[in-house]
């Protein structure tokens, strides 16, 4: 981080020899953000609920500079209004609550205040080539900013993006560092893996590799090809040193229909995972993944859109030998099935399927959507297939969004409500209960934009 800082303050410095020549050149554009988030779970049992209210003012500037160059920092703040004790915990299950405290630093739940850097980067941008310097936003197909909380996930590393011709963009990442969501620092990768509750070894034994896993680098690899007509295809390669190497292919493309007003929507995506290295640690008990592991996924859409509304189904199997892993603190699954709220990573087998139906009214500047899916796993006693421990499970999102044009520009209100069922309710034990099935939780999300120059 400090040869980022001293490349920064280096094309600063270069600039006040210049600087002078234009004196616009030195007027940022400013942008404050604020996010407040009210969070609450309960279930159908006996167990301890929580609820949570945070909020978050986020500040950036971005400074134009001779030479194609441009500099970009921000800071972001956090406060806890309110919320549950987070400290005393179920007396069936002792672990940390999941949901609410996410919205807050997770490595450090007594902190009410707290806050961090998030973009901090030095651009360079040219017509068909742009290269990026510091601590950036990502959203990638494993690495990325994650769904909800009060701020998204950021990366520290190299970027840069190459656009050939009109049809082929190339994007490769290299990064080095991470600030997840839900945490209030900076971390090298290897010290960021963890973070997040870290369940079961392949023995079901508690996994013992927070801390102890030794990676230094993780690099992306984007293509994406316009495809004629109404098609684009996605290359991915995501390899992270000493542990696995990931790669997926998908394919989606929009149908010109009898009825000029629907459009047919397609798309099927193919994903192999297999270990390098050590996993992350020679020692077997403090490895992250075996790198014998080999895992295939294969997923699938069709539907269809109109102006207003969208529609579709999907599936996803997924198949191998050992877990399919992707650290949950780095991003989402990328699947066509993910529903927000729950992944399917660290799991040998899964069946899923989904559908999802989203309508506007763009004259009251609504849109209401509904996501529902059903996911068969393997048995959450198999620690070997099932790290999480996670039953067979239905979940259902029913969601609101509200974007007044009118009275106030800038808010976005943001309304999720979200069931999660298991499929089989005999013989569940607590464990497989608490923090996922058999609950209901709800979301409140305000977002304001306030930009000025």
């Amino acid at each position: 981080m400090k040869k980022i800082i001293f490349s920064l303050m280096g094309s600063l410095m270069w600039l006040s020899a210049f600087g002078q020549q234009d004196s616009s050149l030195w007027k940022p554009e400013l942008r404050l953000g604020l996010r407040s988030y009210f969070m609450s779970t309960s279930y159908r049992e006996d167990f301890k609920e929580d609820y949570a209210w945070g909020q978050m003012a986020r500040l950036s500037a971005r400074t134009t500079l001779p030479h194609r160059f441009q500099v970009t920092a921000e800071y972001l703040g956090f406060l806890r209004i309110l919320s549950s004790n987070f400290q005393a915990l179920d007396p069936r299950v002792p672990n940390l609550n999941r949901y609410e405290v996410g919205l807050f630093d997770v490595n450090n739940l007594d902190k009410r205040v707290f806050g961090k850097i998030g973009n901090l980067h030095l651009d360079y941008l040219h017509t068909n080539f742009q290269a990026r310097l510091g601590r950036m936003e990502v959203n990638t197909p494993f690495i990325n900013a994650q769904d909800g909380r009060l701020s998204p996930t950021f990366v520290e590393g190299f970027r840069w993006d190459f656009q050939p011709t009109p049809e082929i963009a190339v994007t490769h990442h290299l990064i080095w560092g991470v600030s997840p969501r839900s945490t209030g620092n900076w971390f090298s990768l290897e010290e960021s893996i963890g973070m997040y509750p870290v369940a079961r070894d392949e023995w079901g034994q508690p996994s013992a590799y927070f801390g102890q896993t030794q990676v230094d680098f993780a690099h992306v690899l984007d293509v994406k090809i316009n495809l004629e007509p109404n098609a684009t295809l996605l290359l991915n390669h995501t390899l992270v040193q000493n542990i696995y190497s990931t790669y997926l292919a998908q394919w989606d493309k929009t149908w010109e229909l009898p009825n000029r007003s629907l459009k047919g929507i397609t798309g099927l995506q193919s994903i192999v995972q297999h270990g390098i290295g050590d996993g992350g640690n020679e020692e077997i008990a403090l490895r992250y993944k075996n790198p014998e592991d080999y895992n295939w996924i294969l997923s699938g859409r069709i539907g269809l859109k109109s102006k207003k509304s969208l529609w579709h189904i999907n599936y996803t199997k997924m198949g191998g030998n050992g877990r399919f892993l992707s650290p949950r603190e780095w991003g989402k699954d990328p699947f066509y099935t993910f529903i927000p709220r729950e992944r399917n990573e660290g799991l040998e087998n899964v069946d899923a399927a989904s559908t999802y139906f989203q309508h506007a009214f763009p004259e009251k500047s609504l849109q209401v959507y509904s996501y529902l899916g059903i996911y068969f796993l393997p048995d959450p006693s198999d620690a070997k297939r099932n790290k999480y421990a996670l039953p067979s499970y239905a979940q259902a999102n029913i969601g609101l969004r509200y974007t007044p044009k009118k009275w106030v520009e800038g808010l976005n209100v943001h309304l999720i409500l979200m069931s999660k069922t298991a499929l089989d309710q005999t013989d569940l034990r607590p464990a497989w209960v608490y923090n996922k099935v058999n609950l209901f939780h709800v979301n409140t999300i305000l977002n304001y934009t306030i930009p000025w120059k």
